[in-house]
């Protein structure tokens, strides 16, 4: 795995709480149409959102989507924060099992307004953290697609100081089928794909190093979860994809032959 830029990393990504508040820049922006959540320790319960997809890659339609949670065994990438990421740091042999009880996972809704074809992108214990969707398009411009899907309620470890959890989605708006040599992820322009990955993480997928990518947020519940009194304010947590989870999870395969990017 490669070494990760922090400090381009923590640039890049600690723009989120910036550039949020610009709500016409973010609109167009691959995004989840419902980006919060308070947490519940609910084994079973879910909270509806969706991949909501604002335009194509220049003049070229989308014609599938890629979307993955973060894989808590593939170590991912843990940052706290003690001012909500205008500063930030990467604990030393920090799990993301130190600061939520269970890791995430999605429900698919099944739906055919824009893509024929869905199937789920598994965990290698057979736990689904994602989907792909293919067999249709979305017009380059004037067009949303929104694609639906559930995510499972997760709750915050108790002992912990994180007083919200912040899960980094990796995403991509594939507009054409193309060998891994024409993807180029730092290309803002790229007329092939429209990644919304966080950057520099090391991966073949990484997006732009001016990119931020969407993000769902959990929210401790105070009244009753309170937090640690030796925790003060507590702690802003975020949980990204590592490399080694993106480089798996990002190829789309059917059947078991990879179509994406094509061989």
């Amino acid at each position: 795995m490669m070494k990760l830029n922090k400090s381009l990393l923590t640039v890049s990504i600690a723009s989120t709480a910036l550039l949020a508040v610009a709500s016409q820049n973010v609109l167009a922006h691959t995004r989840l149409t419902v980006t919060s959540t308070i947490e519940s320790s609910s084994a079973h319960g879910t909270s509806d959102t969706a991949v909501n997809v604002p335009h194509g890659c220049g003049d070229n339609p989308v014609i599938g989507n890629v979307f993955f949670l973060p894989d808590t065994n593939t170590a991912p990438l843990v940052q706290t924060s003690t001012d909500n990421f205008q500063t930030f740091e990467t604990p030393e042999g920090a799990n993301a099992l130190n600061y939520i009880v269970n890791p995430p996972f999605i429900r698919l809704i099944k739906s055919r307004d824009v893509f024929e074809m869905q199937d789920l992108i598994n965990d290698p214990l057979g736990n689904p953290l994602g989907f792909w969707a293919a067999g249709g398009e979305l017009p380059p411009s004037n067009w949303v697609a929104q694609l639906p899907f559930k995510i499972t309620a997760v709750a915050i470890q108790p002992d912990s100081c994180a007083n919200k959890v912040v899960l980094v989605p990796a995403i991509a708006n594939v507009c054409k089928l193309t060998t891994m040599a024409e993807i180029d992820s730092s290309d803002s322009d790229n007329p092939n794909v429209d990644f919304w990955t966080a950057p520099d993480v090391g991966s073949s997928f990484d997006a732009p190093s001016w990119s931020y990518p969407a993000t769902y947020t959990i929210e401790r519940d105070l009244a009753n979860n309170p937090l640690p009194e030796s925790c003060g304010e507590g702690l802003a947590v975020r949980i990204i994809p590592s490399a080694e989870q993106v480089n798996r999870d990002m190829p789309v395969k059917i059947d078991g032959q990879q179509v994406w990017p094509l061989p």
